[in-house]
């Protein structure tokens, strides 16, 4: 699925190893030390780590849900995940900053496990794979660049949006197919359907006025803070007013001496 030019597209950084943002290249270190730890302790990190519905509802194994991410069933499964991830994850690290692209992913990939749980509860059954994530990296890469043309499988070219339109449709199809038991198609689309919120809820990551989005709510939140600040100022020069100098307390009177200067 390699995006190619066309459409709108910004800042698409080279998909050279060395050149992966921190957090893109963070991850694939840690997917790929814990498939290999998987030659020596499958077993056991599938059964502590993956994520089994019925341990994290009847014994509250609450951290499966972070840690089936980093845990994949055979080397293909692990390609895959891991290809689309630096395809996809340097793209979307871009666009949206690590913290907030780090925010994305796990968003996504937690999600999907919740969503997953929902769907086989209280089955015994293990899911593992971060392919939640990975699926909703793509459909944020089709969020904010609709047009971009990519291939397919590598083989067909179609837009982002149409990328996503088609994965939707197969994964949903496959949910019913008994053939297809072994793939967790809920968490695919989970990870899809908590990716779509995410971009509902901050459309300036949409419009690619992210940075004044995330600008919006640091103003609303100094502003709340300058009015605390406020109320607190008036209480103790209230307090002082009432009972004198010497009867602040040090906290209040270093708060006193921070705004003293203040204009």
């Amino acid at each position: 699925m390699a995006p190619q030019a066309g459409g709108r597209v910004r800042n698409i950084a080279p998909m050279l190893f060395g050149s992966l943002p921190k957090a893109t290249k963070a991850l694939i270190y840690i997917c790929t030390g814990v498939f290999l730890l998987e030659f020596f302790l499958k077993d056991y990190l599938i059964y502590y780590f993956g994520l089994i519905p019925l341990r994290v509802i009847d014994s509250f194994w609450i951290w499966q849900i972070v840690t089936y991410i980093f845990l994949h069933g055979g080397f293909w499964h692990f390609f895959f995940n891991i290809l689309m991830l630096w395809i996809f994850g340097r793209i979307i690290e871009s666009a949206l900053g690590t913290k907030e692209f780090l925010f994305y992913f796990f968003m996504c990939g937690i999600g999907a496990g919740i969503i997953s749980i929902v769907f086989s509860f209280g089955s015994p059954r293990p899911i593992i794979g971060a392919s939640g994530a990975i699926y909703g990296l793509m459909l944020a890469f089709a969020m904010l660049y609709p047009k971009q043309i990519v291939y397919l499988y590598f083989v067909l070219p179609v837009k982002a949006w149409q990328m996503v339109a088609i994965l939707v449709v197969m994964e949903l199809a496959m949910s019913f197919s008994t053939a297809n038991a072994n793939v967790a198609n809920v968490a695919h689309l989970g990870g899809m359907f908590i990716g779509y919120l995410y971009f509902k809820a901050m459309p300036g990551a949409v419009t690619g006025d992210y940075a004044h989005q995330v600008a919006k709510f640091g103003r609303l939140f100094n502003k709340k803070q300058k009015v605390d600040d406020a109320s607190e100022i008036d209480r103790i020069l209230e307090k002082i007013s009432k009972k004198g100098l010497s009867s602040l307390s040090a906290k209040e009177k270093a708060i006193l001496d921070k705004f003293s200067g203040k204009s």
